[in-house]
């Protein structure tokens, strides 16, 4: 029997086939880390929602009960593992009104996430690109004020000078309160894309100052670009990781404002599902399975924008992608 031996050709293509398989194997680690980490996060926060939302069950009403409290936890979080998202106060299957209140709150998140985003480019672009003057006072000023009042004294503050507005002049700018791709999406999309924007204006104030003091921007200057077409060609592509940064701390902002304006704007989405306003005025979360139900895609939809946000940023930068092989 004679044995051939392989020769070197075939050698290499194998030695080949093998590092690509291991090359792939070790990046499969991180993935799958990240995948392992993501559904922990989300099991972890949507415990978390249904142990806050049903602690009332454990020290308020007549039958308070510390045991009940927790059964009541168990059998939600059981039901949510079969896709039950519960039962509304007329005990009817709470999925198609959650459902419906999503599709509103991912509506006015859209609208206000891409007004924002370039509402706050070129608000920054602005800021980074004027040397004095009232223009730039007045945009610098106006973004500490957003920042600085949370997100529903703006809602309010608006809606009291359109309604007054209205009144004294009969003149009605916008509504200021109903569901609508109309008027009424205004006044709520506004509000939470001007908070935005002043958030990330002062996110690529910051990276354009840098960009500009760069030695490559004084050689394009001295060539005679300048204004807008230097900015364009030069300065928005160096931004590209800065604006995808600012951007993703910019939908924080509107999620963490967004459950407060649904509901007092009327919105009807998954904010006006979580909180109502109890016999003594006072907003206070809704006590049942349909808060409960609120609160999980909310966060849900948290962690999963969040964690895009992080690969997106991960592949944008390669030192990002070295320190996350490692």
């Amino acid at each position: 029997m004679l044995l051939f031996a392989s020769s070197p050709v075939e050698v290499m293509a194998q030695e080949t086939r093998s590092n690509t398989s291991l090359i792939r194997a070790a990046a499969l680690g991180p993935v799958l880390s990240e995948v392992l980490l993501l559904l922990l996060t989300i099991v972890i926060s949507v415990a978390g929602v249904a142990l806050l939302i049903f602690l009332p069950r454990a020290f308020l009403g007549d039958q308070a009960s510390f045991r009940l409290y927790l059964d009541g936890v168990s059998a939600y979080l059981a039901g949510l593992a079969r896709g039950d998202l519960g039962l509304t106060a007329a005990r009817r299957p709470a999925g198609a009104l959650l459902l419906g209140a999503a599709r509103r709150s991912l509506e006015l998140l859209g609208v206000s996430f891409g007004a924002g985003l370039l509402l706050g480019l070129g608000w920054g672009a602005l800021l980074a690109t004027l040397r004095g003057g009232w223009l730039r006072l007045v945009l610098f000023g106006l973004s500490t004020l957003l920042l600085s009042l949370p997100t529903f004294a703006l809602l309010l503050l608006a809606m009291e000078a359109i309604s007054t507005l209205t009144l004294r002049t009969g003149v009605r700018l916008t509504s200021v309160y109903g569901y609508g791709f109309d008027d009424h999406l205004v006044l709520p999309a506004g509000v939470l894309a001007l908070r935005g924007a002043a958030y990330m204006s002062r996110a690529i104030q910051v990276a354009q100052e840098d960009v500009l003091r760069q030695e490559w921007i004084r050689v394009a200057r001295s060539k005679g670009l300048g204004g807008f077409t230097l900015w364009r060609r030069h300065v928005l592509p160096a931004l590209w990781l800065p604006l995808l940064g600012s951007a993703l701390g910019m939908l924080r902002v509107l999620v963490s404002g967004f459950v407060i304006v649904d509901y007092l704007s009327g919105w009807g989405g998954l904010g006006r599902q979580m909180l109502e306003i109890n016999n003594s005025g006072n907003i206070s979360t809704t006590e049942g399975e349909v808060a409960a139900g609120a609160a999980v895609l909310f966060v849900i939809f948290f962690v999963l924008t969040d964690a895009l946000g992080r690969v997106l940023l991960r592949r944008a930068d390669p030192r990002l992608r070295e320190m996350a092989a490692r």
